[in-house]
């Protein structure tokens, strides 16, 4: 679970997107990527380390640079992710991930609640 929250974190910024979207198009080196995005070099390493640190870029030597890749597993993993949250079938969830979540369905959400307050209501009105 904990690879899964640093991957998300990791994809959460504008830039390092910006420097996924390039790498799809194309392997390229820490120069290319800060012409391509005109942010410093320096800027970009400081990505590119948060990238390589979740599994989601690698780097090769070619000559004197180093030149990146995407590294399409961890995506498929990430998709895997996406699609076990839409597939909402918790007991899934649970067994994937390897957590403990009490069963939301309406009997005990409703035996759990003594107030009924807003999310209940709201959730046993739409079932």
């Amino acid at each position: 679970m904990k690879e899964t929250v640093k991957l998300f974190k990791a994809i959460g910024d504008e830039t390092r997107i910006k420097i996924l979207l390039l790498l799809s198009k194309r392997n390229i080196c820490a120069k290319g990527i800060s012409k391509h995005l005109d942010i410093s070099e320096a800027a970009v390493s400081q990505h590119i380390k948060v990238l390589k640190d979740v599994g989601l870029i690698v780097g090769y030597k070619k000559g004197y640079y180093v030149v990146y890749d995407l590294n399409k597993e961890i995506l498929d993993n990430a998709i895997d992710f996406i699609k076990l949250l839409i597939n909402e079938d918790l007991n899934s969830i649970k067994n994937e991930l390897n957590l403990d979540i009490k069963d939301f369905n309406n009997l005990k959400c409703k035996d759990n609640c003594k107030k009924m307050q807003g999310c209940c209501k709201k959730f046993l009105k739409e079932e």
